[in-house]
């Protein structure tokens, strides 16, 4: 996924389930890459921005929260919604009141889904919609976490023969 996120510089700006796309060997690819909302109205800063892109502008940081959103969304079985529900903040508010087995999809349980995968998988959703945008990862140290955890799935258990 890392190819997608930031590798030519530009930020997506609103990354969300319904922005990816599989391709016929199912890797992901992004539609409206590159269309980020300036929410500002003031037309100095979206001018710095435009005129440059490493100004200090959170929408690196907005597509890490929106990474962060996917994976609540897969985990959760719930889709993030324009109704005033905020997937991340109850997922939050569940983990701190430690029942973190409450917030995984019933389906995933019951299909046997590693639990303890799915909850490495939630920490790094929880860091990447952490509220304040300075304490989100960048989209490479997100990647790398998830990589993380795919790479310690695979690796083959040692026996004792």
């Amino acid at each position: 996924m890392h190819s997608v996120l930031h590798e030519d510089g530009i930020a997506h700006g609103n990354l969300k389930t319904t922005d990816i796309l599989l391709d016929k060997d199912m890797g992901p690819c992004v539609s409206k890459y590159g269309l980020m909302v300036v929410e500002s109205q003031d037309s100095s800063q979206i001018s710095e921005i435009r005129s440059n892109p490493s100004a200090p502008h959170d929408a690196f940081k907005d597509d890490v929260y929106g990474l962060g959103l996917m994976l609540l969304e897969l985990l959760t079985g719930n889709m993030v919604q324009n109704n005033g529900y905020d997937l991340a903040k109850w997922v939050q508010s569940v983990v701190r009141e430690e029942w973190t087995g409450e917030v995984f999809d019933s389906v995933l349980i019951s299909e046997g889904a590693d639990e303890e995968r799915m909850v490495r998988l939630l920490q790094v959703a929880l860091q990447c919609t952490n509220p304040p945008p300075a304490k989100r990862p960048s989209s490479s140290q997100a990647v790398a976490l998830m990589g993380k955890i795919k790479d310690e799935d695979e690796r083959p258990l040692l026996s004792d023969s």
